[in-house]
Parts: structure tokens; C-alpha cells; sequence
């Protein structure tokens, strides 16, 4: 049924397409057939509001991503503005004393394993966070920039 759903609201030519849970129910074969569909409505610069609680599909389609609690927009912006509000993830591997970084302005949640560390980094402090990892001699050096779905649950942990 979903399916069919889909292919009806696709198939109609608009400028505006308003999808609720779009995915829901289907394989994810017929997941990325969507996906591909709607980067092709996208290229020939139709509109799509697209509401989902997969966040990695939303993630995966959005030019611009709205977060709301409660009713009310929280947060508004492409992703990569989003991500600038929170943290990346650090693995760390370095020659000299790794627990050094601990003290790095910047630095949050210090977990230290040997010779490698994992932590949360300001994103506007990695200039410094880089520049100690250099002086200790960098092995690894690992940066995931936050999930949206880091950028929705601080919204709404408690």
C-alpha cells in the first residue's frame, strides 16, 4: 500500500511534494529506488517536505533540516550549519603522552586507552585541539563530525 502511495504522489508533476514517513513499511530496495527518485525531482528544482523519524534518510535527502519540539522550530539550517552547534567525535593516537589532550581547551568527555584517547571536540577549538595532537606526535587522527541524529536528541534528552 505504501508503495503504492508513493508512486501515486510521484507520479503527479508539481512543484510541491509533501511526503509524511515516505519509507514506512518499505524493503530497502524500494527505499533507495525512492531515494533516487526524489534526487530527481531535486535536480529539476521541484520543492519536497519531506517528515521522517528515519534520520539517517533525512540526513541523506535534505538540503535544510528543521528540528521541532513540542510544535515549535528549535533549529533550522543545512546540515553542516547544525553541525557547527554541537560537537565531532576524536579518536587520537599519538607517539608521546596522549593524556595530555585531557587538559586541551575544547576538550570534553576525555576516555584514554593506551595510547589512544576518544573524545568530544569543540568544533571552534580544533585548531588547538590539532596543534597539541602535532607536539605528541599524531599516529591517528579520526574526526566524526555529529549525526543528525546527535543534532536531534540534543533537543529533546532530558
Amino acid at each position: 500500500r505504501q508503495k503504492v502511495g508513493l508512486i501515486a504522489a510521484l507520479s503527479v508533476d508539481s512543484d510541491l511534494y509533501i511526503l509524511d514517513e515516505p519509507t514506512s513499511g518499505l524493503d530497502p530496495l524500494m527505499e533507495a529506488v525512492f531515494q533516487e527518485e526524489i534526487e530527481k525531482i531535486k535536480h529539476a528544482g521541484k520543492a519536497i517536505l519531506l517528515s521522517s523519524h528515519i534520520l539517517s534518510e533525512v540526513e541523506r535527502l535534505a538540503d535544510k533540516v528543521v528540528i521541532i519540539r513540542q510544535g515549535k522550530v528549535v533549529e533550522t539550517g543545512t546540515l553542516d550549519e547544525l553541525r557547527h552547534l554541537t560537537r565531532s567525535t576524536v579518536t587520537l593516537m599519538t607517539e608521546g603522552n596522549v593524556a595530555e589532550m585531557a587538559s586541551v581547551k575544547g576538550v570534553h568527555d576525555f576516555k584514554q586507552k593506551g595510547t589512544q584517547a576518544t573524545f568530544s571536540a569543540d568544533n571552534e577549538y580544533i585548531n588547538d585541539i590539532l596543534s597539541k595532537a602535532s607536539k605528541l606526535g599524531v599516529k591517528k587522527f579520526e574526526s566524526v563530525p555529529p549525526t543528525l541524529e546527535d543534532l536531534f536528541m540534543r533537543h529533546y534528552e532530558v
